[in-house]
């Protein structure tokens, strides 16, 4: 795929999709599995299973914070089907307009800190 982007200086992995590069999403897909090994831990939010569970830890601590500032319906860290680690907003009723917030953003931002540093968490600023 010659028209495949470098990544930004930010660190920002997130990769354009199949359509937005114009190829099929076999192309894509095969293109993308002959490449996954080259990907630094955490790109596109693949962890190696190990270091999934370590992250599972600090995301609970992330929960439980979130949940005492406020958000009772804030979940606790799963893994979806592709090992990912994530926070299940929506099994719990929490809408996107819900997350964007005010309450939930400052309830969030009082406890980045908890998360692990891989998912954009560590000492707070201010």
């Amino acid at each position: 795929m010659p028209d495949f982007p470098d990544p930004e200086p930010s660190g920002d992995a997130k990769f354009p999709s199949a359509r937005q590069l114009g190829v099929s999403d076999s192309q894509y897909h095969t293109s993308e599995n002959a490449c996954q090994q080259l990907l630094p831990a955490g790109a596109n939010d693949v962890f190696p299973p190990a270091e999934v569970q370590q992250l599972l830890i600090g995301m609970r601590g992330f929960s439980q914070c979130v949940r005492s500032r406020g958000e009772p319906n804030w979940p606790d860290p799963t893994v979806d089907s592709q090992g990912r680690p994530l926070f299940p907003l929506g099994s719990r009723g929490i809408s996107r307009d819900q997350y964007h917030s005010s309450q939930v953003q400052a309830s969030i931002s009082q406890c980045q800190h908890l998360l692990p540093a891989a998912l954009g968490g560590g000492t707070p600023v201010g």
